[in-house]
């Protein structure tokens, strides 16, 4: 846990998740993180666990939630504050939506990324979630919208990056997302995707 009042000192270990995975998508609300998918601790088995980790007990172990859909790993997660969205993965583009009110229950299937990826990140605000990068093959310059009110549809393909990236970050506001770092070579640079005209 990182100290947003005192951001300068060492960060904080807290409780743990269920399982060690790497590989995992998070995303969250004001009260609760989660974090879906992954590999099991040997790196080799995908897993579907989704975890909820309480703010307002952060030394207790994470509890385990509704699955997604799908074994998965490597995506990217955005969500505003009634769903989380979990998209992509290894060589998927499937998006499974959380319902943070109901959230014991297994995410549900929604509308696909435009393509099949791996290493994607994502970020997004109360309308929409973008997904941008990633792989297979050579590194992807692709960014995907996901709307919100219509999340059964493909998600559509927007104006794509700069530089083409994968195991990368990616985080945002209100108006404008951040993709940055990541592979292939040294890749510093940030991006920045206006929502108003993406």
């Amino acid at each position: 846990r990182v100290d947003f009042s005192n951001d300068m000192v060492l960060s904080s270990i807290r409780g743990p998740l269920t399982s060690n995975r790497v590989g995992t998508m998070a995303t969250g609300t004001k009260d609760y993180g989660y974090t879906g998918g992954g590999n099991s601790t040997t790196g080799t088995s995908p897993v579907s666990i989704i975890d909820r980790i309480n703010y307002a007990n952060d030394t207790t172990t994470a509890s385990p939630r509704g699955p997604l859909s799908v074994i998965t790993n490597y995506g990217g997660a955005t969500g505003y504050p009634s769903y989380g969205y979990f998209g992509g993965g290894l060589n998927k583009s499937l998006v499974n939506r959380l319902d943070y009110s109901n959230d014991t229950v297994a995410a549900a299937e929604k509308g696909p990324l435009s393509a099949a990826g791996t290493y994607q990140s994502a970020t997004g605000n109360k309308d929409y979630g973008w997904w941008g990068g990633g792989s297979p093959g050579p590194a992807k310059t692709t960014v995907d919208r996901l709307d919100y009110s219509n999340d059964t549809a493909v998600a559509s393909v927007r104006g794509s990056l700069n530089t083409a990236r994968y195991r990368h970050g990616a985080t945002g506001n209100t108006t404008h997302g951040y993709f940055m770092g990541g592979q292939p070579g040294t890749i510093t640079t940030i991006e920045r995707i206006d929502y108003s005209n993406d």
